[in-house]
């Protein structure tokens, strides 16, 4: 009986034991805290903005680097040319006659060239033995008047001043008349010089022979002194036409044909710049496209430089901006996409990506800033030159 009732308290023991510790557990035990993860914020990438203007993508104003009168406007705003194509053109005359005169000097002094270069021929070398025979005869009536010094002439002296006088002016006519040929062909250089100095040799023996038949007639004498200069002034004559035939005859040196030859190159390189400024009166299109703006008319006197003609590609464009700043520009890469507005087409949004950046800033109102350019990728045909774009650059988180 004793024993059942110490079971029976265990168990009630144990009970209320097992009955606190919960109640511990629930009520009076401290509690460890669930740990919650903190919310997480969407990362959300950063778009710089900027307002630029639509350009074509090529793009030129041409002008005239020398001025005159414009003699044709050859296009009209609008109009699509190609490369090359002359779009106005100045009055030429003048440059076309000196482009003439340039190819008629070259001309001339091919001619001299090849004319030393073949050496002389058998005419020019007559004509050059009749000089020595006038520069011979020369001499010969120099040393007559020097022995006439102690009388008067004989009539074998008379005879022998006439048929002297006679023979020059012989030598004289011929000398003239190859001049005159020369002259007329308009021949320069060597072979002019060479029939003026014969011409100029002939007319001095005229004058010497008749000279001295003139003071043979009137048995006039000369002095010994002028008689023995005239003796050497004809030597002089002589000397100097024996030497211009042994050239003739030898040919030309290496010292002429480098000069012929200079002259040529002298006469190509002015024909080179008369034909280059007559082209430069025609002023032509460097690449094809579309004539945007034409600012001259036909008989207007024009300055070198003056703006006449702009021309553009219009199927290519890009949008200029320079309001990107410092701290923009450093985020900004070539390649990098961007959206594109026209402020005049709200409903069309194009895709762009950065072309160039100019490594040079610029200061606008105290900011420092930067010329960005965007080639815009497809077109739209209600775009025009210069309408205001903006540009949105994502430039990352």
């Amino acid at each position: 009986m004793s024993r059942n009732r110490v079971l029976i308290g265990l168990v009630i023991v144990i009970a209320l034991s097992l009955l606190g510790f919960a109640g511990y557990q629930r009520f009076l035990a401290p509690t460890t805290p669930t740990p919650t993860l903190a919310p997480q914020t969407a990362e959300s990438d950063v778009i710089v903005s900027a307002q630029g203007s639509l350009i074509p993508r090529h793009h030129a104003d041409l002008a005239f680097r020398a001025g005159g009168r414009v003699a044709e406007v050859l296009v009209v705003e609008g109009q699509l040319v190609k490369q090359g194509d002359a779009l106005i053109r100045l009055q030429d005359d003048e440059l076309r006659a000196g482009l003439a005169q340039a190819q008629a000097t070259l001309d001339l002094a091919q001619a001299n060239l090849a004319q030393l270069q073949e050496g002389a021929r058998p005419e020019e070398i007559a004509q050059a033995e009749a000089g020595l025979r006038t520069a011979a005869a020369n001499l010969s009536a120099a040393i007559a008047n020097r022995d006439q010094l102690t009388g008067g002439a004989t009539d074998a002296q008379v005879a022998a001043a006439q048929a002297n006088l006679a023979a020059s002016q012989v030598d004289q006519k011929l000398a003239q008349d190859a001049y005159d040929q020369i002259d007329q062909a308009g021949v320069t250089g060597t072979l002019e010089e060479q029939a003026r100095f014969r011409l100029n040799a002939a007319n001095q023996a005229v004058a010497a022979a008749q000279k001295a038949l003139d003071e043979a007639l009137s048995g006039s004498t000369l002095s010994v002194r002028a008689a023995q200069a005239n003796v050497a002034a004809a030597v002089a004559q002589r000397d100097l036409a024996q030497a211009q035939l042994d050239q003739l005859q030898n040919g030309a040196t290496e010292s002429q044909l480098a000069a012929a030859r200079a002259g040529v190159a002298q006469a190509e390189a002015a024909v080179l710049a008369a034909q280059a400024a007559l082209e430069e009166a025609a002023l032509r299109a460097p690449f094809e496209g579309t004539i945007a703006q034409v600012t001259v008319d036909a008989g207007q006197v024009l300055a070198p430089g003056t703006v006449v003609v702009s021309i553009a590609d219009l199927e290519a464009w890009q949008v200029q901006t320079d309001d990107l700043s410092e701290v923009d520009i450093v985020n900004v890469q070539i390649g990098q996409p961007v959206k594109i507005t026209v402020d005049a087409i709200p409903d069309a949004t194009l895709n762009g990506a950065i072309a160039s950046i100019t490594a040079r800033a610029e200061t606008k109102r105290g900011d420092v800033t930067y010329t960005v350019k965007v080639d815009v990728q497809g077109d739209d045909p209600r775009a025009f030159w210069g309408m205001t774009a903006q540009v949105e650059i994502e430039i990352g988180p």
